[in-house]
């Protein structure tokens, strides 16, 4: 178990201490070197007391320790910026820019991205992304690196090594890039979080679909009195895609909505209610990660960014 652990801790590291130390502190826990990795993860960044007290286990008795951060400098956003696209392609988004890209949609997945999914256990992954990270330098020099994210059904301590096999499959393709992996459900960091917020989806166990945006409007398809409270619970559980838009991977519809059923007892959008009639009473998964990618790059080729 101290192996998954020291992986989290690396997690939380990322964007906080060099990449090529990262790197290092992955290989040292799949080399087994549990000790050297705990000690130099000590104090490396803003650390809760149980984060101390996992690594202090790992560590010499009367190790010094360090005093446990505060809780508003545990997990700070990332003041690095993510975009989902090539930095090259940057002069063609002066005005605005997508805030993510659905490559499995017909995009490009480039020679690096292969290198990185030839050596991953495919029917074990859920989803596979790549972020560039923009880094600016002294005299406002500005350089970019890849950063790839990969969700995955692996068992905890296998985390580690899976990061490592991919970071060593790129390296080998020519480019030094750290894989950030972690199993569905998950509560990312914020690297982690601001990166996947910006970046293109290069892989998914399944092709896209269509996703339909509700039709705004005039309520005018009845809803019956016994469908009002689940469809409710439905429309408000869904995972949100954007700020007061919520998605179920194959719709995408405003927060209102719940509140306007509640209140009219009929919904603007007949496709949406037959959806939900569909879909209330059976058992489900709500939304993965993945389709609620896939629902907001429907909405940004689709021109319907709120």
């Amino acid at each position: 178990m101290s192996a998954g652990v020291l992986h989290l801790l690396c997690l939380r590291a990322a964007g906080r201490i060099p990449d090529g130390e990262l790197a290092e502190l992955r290989t040292l826990i799949i080399d087994g070197d549990e000790a050297t990795c705990a000690a130099r993860l000590l104090g490396a960044f803003p650390q809760a007391g149980e984060e101390i007290t996992a690594l202090a286990g790992l560590l010499p008795p009367g190790t010094p320790l360090p005093a446990p951060a505060a809780d508003d400098d545990l997990d700070t956003a990332p003041v690095t910026p993510f975009i989902p696209f090539p930095p090259a392609d940057l002069p063609y988004y002066r005005v605005s820019s997508p805030p993510v890209v659905d490559e499995t949609a017909g995009g490009v997945v480039d020679d690096l991205d292969q290198a990185l999914l030839e050596v991953l256990d495919l029917r074990r992954t859920t989803g596979v992304w790549r972020s560039w990270r923009l880094d600016l330098g002294p005299g406002d020099e500005a350089s970019a690196v890849r950063v790839y994210l990969v969700e995955t059904m692996e068992s905890f301590d296998e985390l580690p090594a899976v990061a490592v096999q991919g970071q060593r499959a790129l390296a080998a393709a020519g480019h030094a890039a750290l894989v950030e992996v972690f199993q569905p459900g998950l509560p990312l960091p914020a690297y982690q979080w601001a990166a996947r917020s910006r970046s293109a989806l290069i892989w998914a166990p399944w092709p896209p679909g269509e996703v339909r945006l509700a039709a705004d409007g005039t309520a005018s398809a009845p809803v019956d009195d016994d469908e009002i409270l689940p469809f409710v619970t439905y429309l408000r559980s869904a995972p949100a895609v954007l700020s007061g838009l919520h998605t179920d991977g194959e719709w995408v519809w405003p927060a209102t909505v719940a509140d306007r059923l509640l209140a009219e007892a009929a919904l603007a959008d007949p496709g949406l209610l037959n959806h939900l009639r569909s879909r209330v009473g059976e058992p489900h998964a709500p939304a993965d990660a993945v389709a609620v990618h896939r629902a907001l790059a429907s909405l940004v080729r689709a021109g319907a960014m709120p």
